[in-house]
């Protein structure tokens, strides 16, 4: 096969791989050439079909390579793994028996292992059952045996379900998690947030703080709030950054540490006046220490750089309407107070009023009545149920004593 039977591939530009012309893939150019990186590209071109499928070509073009280049890592091949036929049978005898010697050593090693332990207690060998499959003993050496694991028992009739104790099973999980997270943090401690820098050289210095620096950062994504602190302190600690500094600000605010992160971001303005992160996280911890005001301020400096901001815009909505319903809270109290005051002082001049009508109109019998009620309120009566009853008792005599006719009670009184 040659390239007159393929007249197509002439002036179509270079291969995809390696770029070589498509006119160097011809008998007479591969005849003709010498170099052994550009051959080795060739056939590679070849094998892979990219441009087709030419057997004659590619064998011709392996032949001259390896004319040129007997050992090309291009006329590598790989070779299939070896059976027993590819062997002589002197060969296989031998990889046979080599195998059969290796195994029988490794028989002997578990034997002493596992049995040697039965001739130092030859009077508990009796009392041992035999492994199954095999004529031996078990060995005595350990004196316990593991426990199976004992199930829960769970309620399966509803009168079970009566005895179930809901808070002693929510205790116990209780505990058993706070047991879990004492012991998972009790290796914080030993983390020292200080890092000893005498000595080293700023390159030294710069490695080792990035390096604290993502540890912090891994501890942060693996939700260990408390450890990325601990590693970030240790980079501050080697050479403090902004970067270092928001990192501990954000896992500050993690864990509920308003203060430290508050700090921290008053370290990176500091540092860095107008940066965005630090200006939003302080806007984070102003807005949990009910300095609402002062949190507007951050947030409308952050959205002054970045307009586009989703999470300054939403921290700033629920900033303002915090703000509203505050104002508003307050609004009502003080509203509510002078409205009761008004009341009760109206409430008391228009008694009065009432009562000074009724005396000068001459109603006195009404006027005494209500000057009783009016006692009893003062007094809080109905504070005091003993009081209350013999109180309204009295008033009761009285009332029936007013309904008596004015003429019998100034015979009476004559």
């Amino acid at each position: 096969m040659t390239t007159k039977d393929y007249p197509s591939l002439w002036g179509f530009g270079t291969t995809k791989t390696f770029k070589i012309p498509i006119e160097h893939l011809d008998f007479k150019y591969i005849e003709k050439c010498s170099d052994v990186k550009h051959l080795e590209k060739i056939l590679c071109v070849l094998r892979s079909g990219e441009e087709g499928y030419y057997p004659e070509l590619t064998e011709f073009c392996e032949k001259h390579l390896q004319a040129l280049a007997p050992e090309s890592r291009a006329l590598r091949k790989d070779k299939p793994a070896a059976t027993a036929a590819s062997f002589t049978a002197e060969e296989w005898e031998k990889i046979d028996g080599d195998i059969k010697s290796w195994v029988s050593e490794i028989k002997k090693e578990e034997d002493k292992m596992y049995f040697h332990e039965t001739e130092t207690f030859p009077a508990m060998k009796d009392n041992l059952p035999p492994v199954r499959g095999s004529n031996s003993c078990l060995h005595a050496g350990k004196g316990k045996y593991s426990k199976r694991p004992t199930k829960k028992k769970t309620p399966r009739d509803y009168a079970e379900w009566d005895k179930f104790d809901v808070e002693k099973e929510c205790l116990k999980i209780d505990e058993d998690y706070k047991e879990k997270t004492a012991i998972d943090k009790s290796y914080l401690s030993k983390i020292e947030t200080r890092i000893e820098t005498a000595g080293l050289t700023e390159k030294e210095k710069d490695f080792l703080a990035t390096r604290e620096k993502e540890k912090g950062n891994e501890a942060f994504n693996s939700g260990d709030y408390e450890e990325a602190v601990k590693y970030y302190t240790r980079s501050i600690s080697v050479l403090p950054t902004v970067v270092s500094y928001n990192n501990r600000a954000q896992a500050e605010i993690k864990l509920q540490n308003w203060n430290s992160a508050f700090q921290d971001c008053e370290k990176v303005l500091e540092l860095e006046p107008g940066n965005v992160k630090a200006l939003l996280r302080r806007a984070t911890t102003y807005k949990h220490q009910n300095k609402l005001k002062e949190a507007i301020e951050d947030l409308s400096k952050v959205l002054d750089v970045e307009p586009d901001n989703d999470l300054a815009k939403k921290i700033l909505s629920e900033v303002e309407r915090d703000l509203k319903n505050s104002e508003a809270a307050s609004k009502t109290q003080t509203k509510g107070k002078r409205m009761v005051i008004q009341e009760i002082e109206n409430s008391e001049d228009e008694e009065e009023k009432d009562s000074e009508r009724k005396h000068e109109d001459g109603s006195g019998d009404k006027s005494k009545t209500s000057f009783l009620f009016r006692l009893c309120k003062i007094l809080h009566f109905y504070m005091m149920s003993w009081l209350n009853f013999s109180i309204c008792t009295e008033i009761r005599n009285l009332l029936v004593f007013l309904a008596l006719p004015c003429k019998f009670t100034s015979q009476l009184h004559s």
